[in-house]
């Protein structure tokens, strides 16, 4: 939260709101596409790196286990958080089960993705699309 600055798609693809690169291993021997190609690199971590630590916990306010909020349901479409995964390759789902603890809380869910069905908690799922 100390950058006050905003990220934006532009430092991907332009690498110009800053008359300074940004800072890396970068050799002097490079080309210069090897060289661009580090920089995009980098800044697509960067990039990931604070859109996981600043704007994925907005996605997945919770309230404490003792207020009610909204269930997951069956038919919501969400998105399977998944920390060891490479960047921008985490699945998007559909809820296709609930479960439930004592007090009527979901606490997992069965997912269905492109490939095959997960189960997975809560904590690791971001709503996209509520069922219809």
């Amino acid at each position: 939260m100390n950058d006050l600055e905003a990220l934006t798609p532009q430092h991907l693809l332009l690498l110009k709101t800053q008359p300074n690169l940004p800072p890396g291993l970068f050799q002097t021997d490079d080309n210069y596409a090897r060289r661009k190609w580090r920089q995009v690199q980098y800044m697509s971590d960067l990039f990931w790196k604070r859109w996981t630590r600043e704007y994925l916990p907005l996605l997945q306010k919770r309230q404490k286990w003792n207020h009610p909020s909204r269930n997951f349901i069956p038919g919501d479409v969400v998105l399977i958080v998944d920390e060891s995964a490479p960047r921008g390759s985490w699945l998007m789902g559909r809820i296709v089960k609930t479960m439930e603890d004592e007090h009527g809380m979901v606490r997992k869910v069965r997912v269905k993705t492109k490939t095959n069905e997960l189960e997975r908690p809560i904590t690791k799922l971001c709503l996209l699309q509520e069922a219809a």
